[in-house]
């Protein structure tokens, strides 16, 4: 036995400390072996406790007091309250402060631990010597006393060693361990078959049960199976009679379909039980088999009710509810279920029907299936249903339940069916059996869908009736009805007979434009006669026309309980003045019942065609025989009806439009029939004259018209289609629909929903699309008159596209891709001109967009197509080069960096005056004039008075100048002397003005383009039509003075192709030279045309590319007096000439290296120099710089401390603003240092695209001292000519405004020089190698110099988050390492050496980027 363990970790062995008859109590009995182990085993595993259970305990027995005192302390008194706190403190504290102890001494506790596990070793080692030296001493005293040692076993040993064997076993070993061999399969074989004959006999001879006749025997057993009980499997143990049955196994076949989830119904231990008493049944009686029958056949039954019972549980619970109750269940007799229990449903009071079904074992024959009876007993109507509601061998409680209400469902439909029969002794219900249903026809003929459908619920007994579309309310009205007495069945089939009637004929009207309704709120209903009318009918509103409605009057057959007849009626309505107000019904007929005989003759008249396909009778669907046919649905469809509505539908749209055109007195011919008598028609007999129309005009369109037919279309027939035929069109387009003799016209008119179908509004409509083709056809009339007669260029200009009476489409320009379509609006009563491309052209804007409200006016003054196809002629180049000018919005070209400033706004005046206003400031006043000329002027002058302005703009020096550059040279000849341009302005004021108005203005009695007398009907083609451009010479101030832009009238244009011009600019890529200074003749100051304000021929801007083409014979230009109203009088230039004025070209006479990229017109050079030179005389007076007055005009003379500035437009081009630079100290200055800064001036500051913080910061750059300057410049030719630093790595720009990607010190657009103590400003490195797929790595350097102690290095300006760090870093390094080895001298700028170095050694990483 195992030592005991004490508290006090001591090991007390069993029997010791007593004393015993074993031995003296003096010597105790020495430990058995390991007992010391074992003590010190457990010594060592003593039981201990964890810290935060420790703690946990605690809290509890403090929270358990505490709650204790809470419920206890409202009893006491104060002071005991007062005593029992302070003693729980006490104790409570007391036990925290020992538990503080532990966790303290606990931090220690390791190196305690550690010893006690060394003492602990210690002693078990010193117990375990003490233990040996005990049982050896006891071994040689005891035990070894009497030893003695057996004989050597040697035969064994030789075995082994020589053999490897062990052969002397013994042989009972071998008996007992191994079994002895198995029979053969053939002796298997003949036992069994013995055994098979031994069981034969032995049943033959045995009193076998009947029901165990389904048997087998094989193998050496019998076999026997009871189908839905038991299957047991018997043998014998010899051939003796006497040898009792043997029970091998028992199955139970007892299964639960419905709730047994597949598992077994007995326990495989009940199993068990079963057999050991079926085993001693079989030993101990006289008829074993017969007992064993008994005895499983019993158990089985049992087993069946319970399982019944079980599955009426479930019935219960889950599906049946109440429907169904247990009224008594007897374990292993009987189970009793009631069902259609009337009480609980709630449909009766008092004593109700209760049908019951019992299932019970027979207690006379207990060999017998379970029984099955039914009180009351099943009624003999249908044989097979009372078979199935008798059976339960399917062993399923709700299958029997749903056989038995199946079989009383089938007895309570045969009443209901015996009630119609004596209601209707011809009815024609029939009863189905799969479900249980009474399928009764309402109305005859009846489909299937349309008889009422009785079930009768088998879970409840209650009748549930189905109609289909019937609503759900109805339903449940008649089931309760008929559920409390069926015979209330026959009133209610008779109002189903009307709904059904009323449900056919909405669905012979379903595909039909119409709404049914039952009611319909009349405020006359009872005085009128549809008040007189039967309660069963129908109300059906014809949707296209809402005024009128079909009254559908059903009535009863007589004799014929299942049919109706029917009456119509066609009835119309007025319009309600409110909405929520009812209508008032007017007119009330009845359709004639021999409707098929008037509309369809069947044996004469031209219709018998259509007859044959539409016959009509009276009865929806004559009854074939008494037999209900319910395989189609075709006869419930009402063609009388349908064909009503239809008739109606398609002629009262005519009738009203009929009615409508007779009160406007217009004539026609009345309702046509078209087409086979399938369509219908209404032709115009004369159409009523138009307003406005003359009287010649609306002849000619009644003389062309030859038809005017109305007709419906559509699927909803709510769309008029007029049908305009004419004949002689006046004009003839390109299309090919527009060829035939005669022109068909299609107008079409949607009536809205609310609006009746053919109504005022149609008629008005198509009046005022009358209209529309009367105004148009009267300029049509007149445009075709005027074509024999028309300009050759306006032929060869347009062409007719389309003139379909509504519209005019004419195409026009050089390759017709242009359009403009022309209609009368008669909503807003005027012409409507839109306009568009076509052909290559399309999908490309008009240029004539931008005069398009303009046309329109003008047309709408004078419509005459002519003079608007010669207004389109004179203004499309105009347009087309006005339309290439810059329109967009530009930052940073004023002060106001945020504010933006449109470059151009092109303002429309009138459809020959195009007004362009350039950056708010400055404005040119474009006519368009006939034979390709243009009349230019500063639109800054007021139009009446030269002396004046308009407001908002300044007049633009030197603008005349300019604009005679590009005069051709055939004008340049007819233009007057100098002397005529120094007389002031007429008194009058604006003639020159009053001749252009009068050209834009013909007077309204001169009829446009008139003959001349004595001609051949040609318009002359020395001068202008006088409808359209007045000849100049019509004021009489003009005659004495005329402008040099003016013409004489009396000479044809001379027009000179820019083809024929030759000659290039000097600084054309064409043209090679040694130098820039040789290719930039004003580069020097001793040539004269740069003081000169008369440009050479070599110098002409007319001069270089084909796109500047001149005239290279044109003379110089004279130099004109400086007169501030100078401009205002017109320039006059051909198109061509306004054309290179106003497209995008480079900039001439300048290297195409430098000049700029930002690509821009003359007029905006020109413009932009303007504006430049007057920021520039602004910026003077702001900053320390000393104005110089000069006398010559336009020319702005400043100076600084060592230079001396002259800043004018280039006499050559008038095109860019130049700088000439004089030195104070001639010593201090390179000659190509000045050609430099000049150069610089005229490319990157006062060039495109002209802001004026680059003019400031320049200026101030101009104002540094001389050695800070030249270093400045340096970095400037390093820009202007990056090809001749081929060393360096990088290209180098002169930032004179932050960019955006600098660091963000101020806003961009800010002048980027500041020149105070220090002097900041800002360089763009661009590197030179880059791939090419790869835009080249460009990067900001702030470069800050120190004038005091000469340094330059990068300024410190925090960067960006998002911005790499590397580029600035290695920068910074770079200059900072410069600094330190070339320290800089007295009176030196190190700006120059500083940057080139940084351009020469800066090498970004692989791959990185700034």
């Amino acid at each position: 036995m195992a030592p005991v363990q004490l508290e006090n970790h001591q090991l007390v062995p069993p029997g010791g400390g007593g004393g015993g008859s074993g031995g003296p109590p003096s010597a105790p009995a020495p430990p058995p072996p390991g007992a010391a182990v074992a003590a010190a085993a457990a010594a060592a595993a003593s039981p201990g406790y964890r810290l935060s259970t420790l703690i946990e305990f605690l809290l509890h027995r403090a929270y358990s007091e505490l709650m204790v005192l809470t419920d206890l302390l409202p009893r006491k008194s104060d002071v005991e309250r007062k005593i029992e706190i302070v003693q729980f403190a006490s104790r409570t504290r007391q036990l925290f402060v020992r538990l503080l102890a532990l966790v303290k001494w606990a931090n220690n506790a390791g190196k305690v631990e550690k010893c006690a596990m060394i003492s602990s070793f210690l002693d078990q080692q010193a117990i375990l010597f003490v233990d040996t030296a005990d049982r050896l001493a006891s071994l040689a005293r005891d035990a070894l006393v009497h030893a003695r040692l057996p004989s050597f076993a040697i035969p064994y040993a030789i075995d082994v060693l020589t053999t490897g064997s062990y052969p002397r076993l013994p042989t009972c070993i071998r008996d007992k361990i191994i079994p002895p061999d198995p029979i053969t399969k053939i002796e298997k074989q003949a036992t069994l078959h013995q055994l098979n004959q031994i069981l034969r006999h032995r049943l033959v001879t045995t009193d076998l049960p009947p029901q165990l006749a389904n048997l087998t025997v094989a193998n050496g057993r019998v076999k026997f199976r009871v189908e839905g009980e038991f299957e047991a499997t018997l043998t014998v143990m010899g051939d003796d009679p006497d040898v009792p049955w043997r029970l091998l196994k028992l199955e139970i076949l007892v299964e639960d379909k419905e709730t047994g989830d597949g598992r077994a119904l007995v326990h495989s231990m009940q199993i068990s039980f079963i057999h050991q008493l079926v085993q001693s049944r079989l030993f101990a009686d006289e008829k074993p088999l017969q007992d064993m029958y008994n005895c499983l056949h019993s158990f089985c039954l049992s087993l069946q009710l319970e399982v019944l019972h079980s599955q009426t549980l479930m019935l219960i619970r889950e599906r049946w509810g109440d429907l169904v109750q247990v009224e008594r269940y007897h374990a292993g007799k009987c189970l009793s279920l009631s069902v259609w229990n009337q009480q609980v449903l709630g449909r009766k009071t008092g004593t109700a029907s209760v049908h019951k079904v019992t299932i019970k074992i027979d207690e006379n024959d207990v060999s017998k299936p379970l029984q099955i009876f039914h009180d009351p007993p099943l009624p003999a109507s249908d044989s097979k249903l009372v078979e199935r509601a008798m059976k339960i061998d399917h062993l399923s409680i709700e299958k029997l339940l749903i056989d038995s209400v199946h079989a009383r469902a089938h007895q309570k439909l045969q009443e209901l069916k015996a009630i119609l029969r004596g209601f209707n002794a011809n009815e024609n219900s029939s009863i189905e059996t799969a479900l249980p249903a009474l399928v009764v026809p309402i109305l005859e003929p009846c489909g299937n869908s349309e008889c009422l459908h009785i079930f009768v619920d088998l879970h409840s007994g209650m009748f549930q009736l189905m109609l289909y579309g019937l609503d759900q309310a109805t339903l449940d009205d008649m089931e309760k009805s008929v559920n409390d007495d069926m015979k209330r069945i026959i009133p209610w089939i008779q109002q189903l007979k009307f709904w059904l009637g009323q449900q056919r004929c909405k669905q012979s009207i379903k595909h039909l434009p119409t709404i049914s309704s039952e009611t319909l709120q009349l405020s006359n209903y009872s005085t009128h006669p549809i008040g007189n009318l039967s309660k069963n009918k129908l109300f059906i509103k014809l949707t296209r026309l809402p005024q009128y409605y079909i009254v559908v009057e059903m009535l009863e057959v007589p004799n014929k309980p299942t049919q109706l007849s029917y009456k119509y009626y066609f009835m119309s309505v007025n319009a309600a003045d409110r909405e929520d107000s009812p209508a008032m019904a007017l007119l009330l007929q009845q359709f004639k019942e021999n409707i098929q005989d008037l509309v369809f003759r069947t044996k004469t008249g031209k219709q018998t065609r259509t007859n044959a396909k539409r016959k009509l009778s009276d009865d929806p669907c004559p009854v074939e025989s008494k037999k209900t046919k319910r395989s189609g649905e075709m006869c419930a469809f009402n063609k009388v009806l349908a064909h009503f509505v239809a008739m109606c539908d398609t002629n009262m749209p005519f009738v009203g439009l009929r009615l409508e055109l007779s009160n406007l007195e217009i004539p026609h011919q009345g309702v046509q029939v078209e087409g086979d008598g399938f369509s219908h028609a209404i032709r115009l007999l004369k159409i009523p004259p138009c307003k406005g129309i003359s009287e010649e005009t609306q002849k000619a369109l009644d003389r062309s018209l030859l038809d005017c037919t109305f007709r419906l279309q559509g699927r909803n027939n709510r769309t008029w289609v007029a049908e305009l035929v004419f004949a002689n069109c006046p004009l003839n387009g390109t299309s090919t629909r527009e060829q035939g003799p005669s022109r068909h016209v299609y107008l079409t008119y949607e009536n809205l929903l609310s609006e009746p179908v053919g109504g005022r509004k149609v008629v008005e409509m198509f009046l005022n699309d009358w209209n529309s083709i009367a105004r148009l056809y009267e300029c049509v009339l007149e445009f075709a008159r005027s074509l024999p007669d028309i300009p050759a260029h306006l032929n060869i200009f347009s062409e007719v596209r389309v003139y379909n009476y509504r519209k005019l489409i004419l195409c026009y320009g050089t390759t017709k891709g242009s359009s403009i379509s022309i209609q009368w609006n008669s909503v807003h009563q005027k012409f409507h001109i839109s306009l568009g491309t076509v052909g290559p052209n399309s999908g490309c804007s008009n240029c004539h967009n931008t005069i398009l409200h303009q046309l329109q006016e003008m047309f709408n003054k004078t419509p005459n197509v002519v003079q608007l196809l010669q207004v389109l002629f004179d203004t499309q180049a105009p347009l087309n080069a006005i339309n290439k000018l810059p329109t967009v919005p530009m930052l940073g070209l004023t002060q106001r960096t945020n504010t933006a400033y449109q470059c151009f706004s092109i303002l429309p005046q009138s459809s020959t005056h195009i007004r362009l206003a350039f950056r708010n400031m400055y404005c040119i006043d474009i006519y368009c004039r006939s034979r390709g000329v243009v009349a230019i002027r500063d639109g800054a002058y007021s139009l009446f008075d030269n002396s004046k302005l308009v407001e908002g703009f300044y007049p633009a020096p030197g603008l005349k100048t300019f604009l005679n550059m590009f005069v051709d040279s055939n004008q340049d000849a007819r233009r007057r002397s100098v002397n005529e341009d120094d007389n002031p302005p007429s008194p009058i004021g604006g003639d020159m003005m009053d001749s252009l108005i009068s050209q834009l203005q013909p007077p309204p009695q001169q009829q446009p383009f008139p003959k001349q007398p004595g001609t051949s009907g040609a318009y002359p083609l020395t001068s202008p039509p006088t409808s359209y451009h007045s000849t100049v010479n019509q004021s009489p101030s003009m005659m004495h003075t005329q402008s040099p832009g003016t013409l004489d009238p009396s000479s044809p244009y001379t027009m000179v192709s820019p083809s024929g011009r030759a000659g290039n600019w000097p600084g054309s890529p064409q043209v090679s030279g040694p130098s820039p200074a040789a290719r930039m003749p004003g580069m020097s100051p001793a040539n004269p045309s740069l003081h000169s304000p008369v440009p050479d021929a070599s110098h002409s801007p007319r001069a270089g590319t084909s796109s500047q083409t001149m005239p290279t014979n044109m003379p110089p230009p004279r130099k004109l007096p400086q007169r501030s109203w100078a401009a205002s009088i017109p320039t006059i230039l051909t198109h061509s000439a306004l054309n290179i004025l106003l497209l995008p070209s480079p900039t001439p006479g300048l290297v195409p290296g430098l000049a700029g990229s930002y690509l821009c017109s003359p007029l905006e050079r020109f413009l932009g120099s303007v504006i430049m030179r007057r920021h520039l005389q602004r910026i003077i007076q702001q900053e320390t710089l000393q104005l110089i007055n000069s006398n010559e005009p336009g020319v702005i003379m400043f100076k600084t401390d060592a230079l001396k500035c002259r800043v004018a437009l280039s006499p050559k081009t008038n095109q860019t603003l130049q700088l000439k630079v004089t030195p104070e100290n001639a010593g201090q200055w390179k000659p190509d240092e000045l050609q430099v800064l000049e150069k610089f001036f005229e490319t990157r500051v006062a060039g495109p695209p002209f802001k004026a913080n680059t003019l400031i910061a320049f200026t101030k750059l101009l104002g540094a001292p001389t050695h800070i300057l030249r270093d400045c410049v340096h970095i400037m030719k390093l820009e202007l000519f990056p090809d001749q630093a081929t060393q360096l790595k990088w290209n180098v720009q002169f930032c004179l405004t932050i960019p955006p990607s600098a660091p963000p010190i101020a806003p961009p657009g800010t002048p980027a020089v500041v020149l105070k103590s220090k002097m900041l400003f800002f360089l763009q490195l661009t590197q030179k190698t880059s791939v090419p797929p790869q835009e080249p790595v460009s990067i900001i350097v702030p470069i800050i110099y120190d004038m005091a102690s000469g340094t330059t290095q990068q300024a410190d300006i925090p960067r960006q988050q998002n911005s790499s760090v590397a580029a600035p870093m290695m920068v910074s390094n770079i200059l900072k390492r410069f600094a330190e080895m070339n320290p800089p001298r007295q009176g030196e700028c190190t700006i120059f050496a500083a940057v080139r170095d940084l351009m020469a050694n800066l090498t970004l990483p692989p791959g990185g980027r700034p």
